[in-house]
């Protein structure tokens, strides 16, 4: 029992570490010019976002970026997503939209939307996004200043989280705690394991030319996790890569409800853990049950290093997030019940063998 507690200590020590790392690491767009400023590919794939839409275009509209054009696939919305998209059409000769052909068999829905986005571009540069992301004014000026500068194949950013409510506090900071106290983020970009890998769907960015070559979205056709699995294999290739965190650059309201977060965590959250869900109950059982453990073999003082570590680990990553520290250590006691309930139903729709998102049953 001495020897499990003493491993707790050390492998919180080691993620607090981690966590120091990253935040010393820079890991956000730096205010640059690009060298040149190549034409722009923006790709939506869109599915029922009657309520987020609206909000990313009219961001695109007020990029201060030169050269760009706005792509949207309307992928069978059944709600007003095309009157939407119409209007802004109309109103901004830089945005267009197509409807999708029909889901083919081996395919989920939003890599072939962004397959066939990709298909119908004219950038030299192509950038994905969801539909619940916005974009500040000079977020693609300084992105390509940084895909120039470090010569990237693949540059992904884990967008600057807002929340407006409690369940949003106690559910969507879970992916950021995660990455940046087990991954150093830095080593995605400088070194060559394919293991040491992280992107993000909401915004990833492509050499057009190179993605042309390799039509990425449709190697990963049928992977419920595309970003995680397309940043493997990139690097698996060879392809310099990098992902960084958003800084009033990138933003996004990824959910507003706990179900719905809960949801969406439980589709990938076994990715974060190398696909493994072996490792990712382990990690819980240290998580959750570490602080007992400690406390009933060392004692009191022990238990305050544990908790000590918790809080300056959470201290380092909100504060490479942006996201309020206050609000962090408040939430984190609800946030690891949070984690146990999208554990556990992760391993549940694991058995069920299939899901369902946006109306679409998806092989699990």
């Amino acid at each position: 029992m001495e020897i499990l507690a003493g491993f707790i200590l050390i492998f919180l020590a080691v993620r607090t570490f981690i966590s120091l790392v990253n935040f010393f690491s820079g890991l956000h767009l730096p205010d640059k010019k690009p060298v040149s400023f190549p034409k722009i590919s923006l790709l939506i794939p869109a599915r029922n976002e009657e309520a987020l839409i609206g909000r990313l275009l009219t961001s695109l509209q007020n990029l201060d970026y030169p050269d760009f054009e706005v792509l949207v696939c309307n992928d069978h919305s059944s709600d007003n997503t095309e009157e939407i998209l119409n209007w802004f059409a109309g109103e901004d000769e830089r945005i267009h939209w197509f409807l999708g052909d029909k889901l083919p068999e081996n395919w989920l829905g939003k890599n072939f939307a962004c397959h066939q986005l990709a298909q119908k571009t004219s950038g030299k540069l192509l950038i994905f996004l969801d539909a619940d992301v916005e974009l500040s004014p000079d977020a693609i000026t300084k992105s390509v200043a940084f895909f120039q500068e470090k010569q990237l194949s693949l540059l992904s950013v884990f967008p600057q989280q807002r929340m407006e409510s409690l369940s949003e506090w106690i559910t969507v900071p879970l992916m950021n705690w995660i990455l940046q106290s087990l991954l150093p983020m830095i080593l995605v970009q400088k070194n060559r394991f394919a293991s040491l890998s992280a992107a993000n769907g909401q915004f990833m960015m492509f050499e057009a030319e190179n993605y042309r070559m390799n039509q990425w979205h449709s190697k990963v056709r049928n992977q419920n996790v595309e970003d995680i699995r397309l940043a493997r294999l990139m690097k698996s290739k060879g392809k310099n890569i990098a992902v960084l965190l958003g800084s009033n650059d990138i933003f996004c309201r990824m959910y507003r409800h706990f179900d719905e977060a809960v949801l969406g965590f439980s589709r990938n959250i076994h990715e974060y853990f190398g696909g493994s869900r072996i490792i990712m109950i382990g990690f819980w059982l240290l998580i959750c049950t570490g602080p007992v453990i400690v406390w009933t073999v060392f004692g009191w003082t022990f238990l305050c290093l544990f908790a000590g570590l918790v809080i300056v680990n959470r201290i380092l990553v909100a504060n490479a997030s942006r996201q309020n520290i206050g609000w962090s250590l408040f939430a984190h006691p609800f946030q690891m019940i949070s984690f146990t309930i999208v554990v556990f139903y992760n391993i549940y729709r694991s058995i069920q063998k299939s899901t369902e998102w946006k109306g679409r049953k998806i092989r699990f």
